[in-house]
């Protein structure tokens, strides 16, 4: 009834498509906590900066 040009093509396309689909929860996994790190330590850096900033305008 199928062709077996049509089903091994539609077994590569499923591979893929899992591949695909654990690459993307390994990254929304382990690289989020990460990244929201990152950005809370940035975040804090910034904030120290400015009121760094504004006690030694206040300060002259």
């Amino acid at each position: 009834m199928f062709k077996k040009k049509g089903q091994s093509t539609l077994e590569y396309i499923l591979v893929f498509t899992a591949i695909i689909a654990g690459i993307i929860f390994a990254a929304t996994k382990f690289m989020k906590p990460a990244t929201e790190r990152s950005m809370e330590h940035v975040s804090t850096q910034m904030e120290e900066q400015v009121k760094r900033i504004k006690f030694d305008k206040f300060n002259k």
